[in-house]
C-alpha cells in the first residue's frame, strides 16, 4: 500500500470523479484509476461503486476513506511540522472546540492572558467542530488540548478538569417573561423554542421536553439550530426563545437580548481532554490551568464535575425564586 495510492483514492471520492481527481492530483486519468485498482486488490474488497460519470463508495470503502482520512491528516501535518522546523519555530499550541467554547471560553482566556503574559509563542491554532469531532481530533494527535461537551466516549484521551453550570433560557428583550427572576417552564405558552442540532445527553432530552405545552397540548413550534450564534440571532429576530449553555450566556449578548434562569435544573457539562500518551508543554498547561480559573471566577453557580465525566443530576444550589420581577 502507498501513499501515493491513497492520495488518489481520496481524492477521488472528494471530487466524486476519476477524471476531476486527476486534474486535483496533477496526475493522467489512468494512472489515478490504475492507482486506486491497485489498492482494491491489495485490500481485498471494492472501494467505488462506478456509476459514470460520477462514483461512490461503497460500505467498506467508507469505513476505509474514515482511516485513510486520518493518515492523510497526519502526513499533512507532519510536512508542516517538519517546515517549522526546518526554520527553528517552535511547536504552535493547537485547540479543538466546540463551537460555543471556542467563541467564549477559549476566546476570553487567550485575551486575559495576552494582557499579562500570552500564551503562546509564535502560533496558535483553534479548531472549531462537534464534540465527537474534538475527542477524535485529539486522538489523532491533530490537537493538544480540546474543549468537548460531556458525557464523551474519550477513548485515548484524558479528562484534564470538568465542570458544570446550568443552562438558562434566551429571551427577547421586550418579552414579557423577561420581567421575570426565573422563568418557569409551565408559562411558556405558545412560544416558539430554539434548540441546537445536538441530540445527545441530559441537555437534549430536557431541552425537548420544553416542547410540551401541557400535558395533552400540541408541541411547541420548533426551530433548530447548528450554532448558539444562530439560536441567539433568531432570539433577538423575536422568533422564540432558546436554551442556552452558561458560557454563552456570559460571554456572547446580544443586543436585544436577556438570559434567565429556569425553574428546571439541566446541566450543561464540559471537560478539557488531551491524549493520554502525551503530556502537555508549559504553555498548554498554562492554558488548561487558566481555563479553570476563569470558568470558576466567571461562570454563575459553575461547579467542579465528576470523575466519570458524568453530569450531577440534581442541582447542588439552593433553589431559587421562581415568580416575580427582577
Amino acid at each position: 500500500m502507498e501513499i501515493r495510492q491513497l492520495e488518489a483514492f481520496a481524492a477521488v471520492y472528494s471530487a466524486g470523479s476519476v477524471t476531476s481527481a486527476a486534474r486535483m492530483l496533477d496526475r493522467s486519468q489512468p494512472v489515478v484509476s490504475r492507482q486506486v485498482q491497485d489498492l482494491e486488490h491489495e485490500l481485498g474488497f471494492t472501494l467505488f461503486t462506478r456509476t459514470r460519470p460520477q462514483v461512490t463508495l461503497t460500505d467498506q470503502g467508507r469505513q476505509f476513506y474514515e482511516e485513510v482520512h486520518n493518515v492523510l491528516a497526519g502526513l499533512q501535518q507532519l510536512d508542516v511540522r517538519t517546515r517549522e522546523i526546518a526554520r527553528g519555530r517552535p511547536r504552535p499550541l493547537r485547540i479543538a472546540a466546540t463551537f460555543s467554547l471556542a467563541s467564549t471560553l477559549v476566546s476570553a482566556v487567550i485575551g486575559r492572558l495576552e494582557r499579562t503574559t500570552p500564551v503562546f509563542q509564535d502560533k496558535m491554532s483553534i479548531a472549531n467542530m462537534h464534540s465527537v469531532d474534538v475527542v477524535r481530533t485529539v486522538a489523532d494527535g491533530q490537537a493538544d488540548i480540546g474543549l468537548a461537551t460531556l458525557p464523551m466516549d474519550l477513548g485515548r484521551c484524558q479528562l484534564l478538569w470538568s465542570g458544570q453550570a446550568p443552562c438558562s433560557v434566551a429571551l427577547p428583550q421586550d418579552h414579557p417573561l423577561a420581567r421575570c427572576a426565573t422563568v418557569k417552564i409551565a408559562e411558556l405558552g405558545d412560544n416558539t423554542v430554539i434548540t441546537m442540532t445536538n441530540k445527545s445527553g441530559l441537555r437534549h432530552r430536557v431541552s425537548t421536553a420544553l416542547l410540551q405545552n401541557s400535558v395533552g397540548s400540541k408541541m411547541r413550534r420548533h426551530i433548530e439550530a447548528s450554532t448558539y450564534l444562530n439560536g441567539l440571532m433568531l432570539v433577538r429576530a423575536g422568533v422564540g426563545i432558546a436554551l442556552v449553555d452558561p458560557f454563552s450566556a456570559a460571554d456572547l449578548v446580544p443586543q436585544g437580548v436577556v438570559f434567565r434562569p429556569i425553574d428546571t435544573h439541566v446541566p450543561y457539562m464540559m471537560g478539557v481532554v488531551t491524549h493520554r500518551d502525551r503530556v502537555l508543554d508549559p504553555e498548554g498547561q498554562r492554558f488548561v490551568e487558566a481555563m479553570w480559573d476563569y470558568a470558576v471566577e466567571c461562570i454563575p453557580r459553575f461547579v467542579p464535575g465528576e470523575p466519570n465525566g458524568l453530569p450531577i443530576i440534581e442541582d447542588p444550589f439552593e433553589p431559587v425564586a421562581t415568580s416575580g420581577p427582577e
